[in-house]
């Protein structure tokens, strides 16, 4: 039997009522009988609503407003998607599902376009067992600003942050030293990629590689000085994530500072990739 849509749902029902057999009917369209005389009875009772196909699946379950209005509150707050905020709520005591809670964002246009997927990663994702072993350090730029970001490795915290004029060495031993006598930390390893704030990029004659003031200050502070390879930022994967997530943030809250934002993303965002914690949860569990 094929499915009626609304076009031939009127047919049969005016072809019907002018006088033509069910028999008749029932062969031309492949359908029963006792499908037209349903379609006839149904125009007596609802008129022209019975022309209407019914939608296939089940009908869409009724929300709560104060709920709708919960999730809606925590996606403006911390701009976590369906499955974070899913996490949330059954933190909270709620067994909606997290289909429904996409539904919400959805229907609200709280939603963004995905970005074209990339297929499997090539690459395994690591991190280093405990907190200060590892430290990322890099600049990006948004709008006329430089901003110098030194994040741990295991925890995803921010140990310090700096918006600057110049994205220059100077500045990122201020932002270092900071990091340092903030969290009285010392780290292992820094890694970077070789940007000229960080990695002496010239030769001598003999063509030995030059030592940057960077390089040079972290030798005298015994920390080791790692660099990314060219055409691979998945080595300095965290701090391009955190630059995006820093950058979303500033366009939806502009009146928030940097101090603002690095104490959200530190101790009130929560992580997937930290089974849900937030980095200062994470950073004080691993010391």
């Amino acid at each position: 039997m094929e499915k009626l849509n609304e076009k031939k749902r009127k047919w049969i029902i005016n072809q019907f009522r002018a006088g033509r057999s069910a028999t008749q009917i029932a062969r031309i369209q492949k359908i029963c009988r006792q499908m037209v005389y349903k379609l006839a009875s149904k125009y007596k009772k609802e008129k022209a609503e019975a022309y209407k196909a019914k939608k296939s699946g089940k009908p869409k379950l009724k929300i709560n407003p104060l709920f709708v209005k919960k999730v809606i509150d925590i996606r403006n707050k911390d701009d976590y998607g369906s499955e974070k905020i899913h996490f949330v709520m059954k933190q909270k005591g709620f067994s909606v599902s997290q289909h429904i809670i996409q539904r919400i964002l959805d229907e609200n246009k709280l939603t963004e376009p995905c970005e074209k997927r990339r297929g499997q990663r090539k690459y395994v994702r690591y991190q280093w067992p405990i907190s200060n072993y590892m430290w990322h350090c890099d600049w990006s730029q948004y709008k006329s600003e430089w901003y110098c970001i030194f994040i741990d490795d295991r925890s995803r915290k921010i140990m310090a942050s700096g918006k600057f004029s110049n994205a220059n060495t100077k500045n990122a031993l201020f932002v270092l030293y900071q990091a340092i006598l903030q969290n009285e930390a010392c780290p292992v390893i820094v890694l970077s990629d070789k940007g000229s704030q960080f990695y002496a990029n010239k030769h001598d004659k003999k063509g030995k590689k030059g030592i940057s003031e960077f390089e040079e200050e972290l030798k005298v502070l015994s920390i080791d000085f790692w660099t990314s390879r060219r055409n691979h930022p998945q080595t300095n994967g965290k701090m391009e994530k955190w630059f995006d997530t820093m950058k979303k943030r500033f366009k939806k809250h502009p009146k928030e500072t940097l101090q603002d934002f690095v104490k959200w993303y530190n101790e009130g965002r929560i992580h997937h990739a930290l089974d849900y914690k937030t980095p200062e949860e994470v950073y004080r569990k691993k010391l």
